[in-house]
């Protein structure tokens, strides 16, 4: 479970409010625009951040669902790569 997870709880002992969407989305598509949402300024809002060790934690959260879930991982261009070569 999610919920038993070192990184989910560094999270959701700081933000409980996002702890409880990581924990409802898990292992579903919803999970990987949340996650990329919260890592990624996509809004006109200003942000703070978050402290180190909860980006941290979402990131881990991030290559955990991956990992379980790969065909639901985020299907991002690599930017290094020229098309045609």
């Amino acid at each position: 479970m999610i919920e038993d997870s070192i990184y989910f709880k560094a999270v959701n002992e700081k933000f409980p409010n996002i702890g409880k969407k990581i924990s409802l989305f898990w292992g579903h598509p919803e999970f990987v625009t949340l996650i990329h949402e919260l890592q990624h300024d996509t809004g006109d809002k200003l942000r703070v951040g978050f402290p180190a060790a909860v980006l941290v934690a979402l990131h881990e959260l991030e290559v955990d669902h991956n990992m379980i879930y790969p065909h639901l991982a985020r299907q991002d261009k690599n930017i290094w790569t020229i098309d045609g070569f």
